[in-house]
């Protein structure tokens, strides 16, 4: 199954500004995933849809064996530069290429609602092991920030129907395959501290974003520029970024 033209064409001319933009996660939430996918020496997990490496490089420390799946080679190779010694597969999760009942857990960092599509469900259903863990993480931009709303107001006239996780169709794909168990769920609170120029990053880094023409990017990334400014508590201070890091855990059935 090929990957959704957005994620491809999107993810692959902004890989840099998703690497410098977008946030990590916070310990504790990464900790938790972690204790429920049961990481630890002699298992085997497989981080889906890694993006830049993001979730991937926090989960190392756990102690099990990681192997990454990226498609996008733009991604896919900063991906290579921040965890060297991870095999990163350039496969679709919908087509893994690994043996059945061969991975002890599987991870997604804010990449799930990409690949929610029955295809890839049941191939990871069939890679995990009996009762393997699958374990899923976003985080949300907080809606109560003023800036966050500023920003989610610029950038709506462009979404044009890109998957949005907020919306929850991940969740019911997953329940009404009955391929897995109940959800676990937790929320942590998260802050990204930083400049206009981050925020810029961050922003343009949205996928339905990345696609649209230099010129349209440009007016974005000055409006951002200008918001940015607006929401300084003073001059060269950073920004506070708020978000919602939510994190999901099940077992295959």
């Amino acid at each position: 199954m090929s990957l959704h033209p957005q994620a491809e064409a999107g993810f692959a001319r902004a890989a840099a500004a998703y690497e410098r933009g977008r946030p990590g996660y916070p310990a504790a939430a990464v900790g938790w995933l972690a204790e429920r996918l049961h990481l630890g020496p002699g298992k085997l997990l497989l981080d889906l849809g890694a993006g830049t490496g993001k979730l991937t490089r926090q989960l190392l420390p756990y102690g099990a064996r990681v192997v990454a799946v990226e498609p996008v080679a733009e991604m896919a190779e900063l991906l290579r530069a921040s965890c060297p010694g991870v095999e990163v597969l350039s496969s679709t999760v919908a087509e893994t290429g690994l043996p059945s009942g061969s991975v002890d857990a599987a991870s997604a960092g804010q990449s799930f609602h990409w690949f929610d599509n029955p295809e890839s469900l049941r191939e990871i259903h069939r890679i995990l092991r009996p009762r393997g863990r699958l374990g899923l993480v976003w985080n949300r931009r907080d809606p109560s920030s003023p800036l966050w709303h500023a920003t989610s107001e610029l950038i709506r006239p462009y979404r044009q129907g890109a998957p949005d996780a907020s919306r929850g169709e991940w969740r019911r794909a997953l329940e009404e395959s009955g391929l897995f168990g109940p959800l676990e769920s937790r929320a942590f609170t998260h802050r990204q501290h930083a400049g206009p120029e981050l925020l810029a990053d961050r922003v343009l880094s949205t996928s339905f974003v990345a696609t649209l023409d230099p010129g349209r990017q440009a007016e974005i990334r000055q409006r951002l520029m200008d918001l940015a400014r607006e929401h300084q508590a003073a001059p060269g201070r950073p920004l506070s970024l708020p978000y919602r890091t939510e994190v999901f855990a099940c077992s295959a059935c």
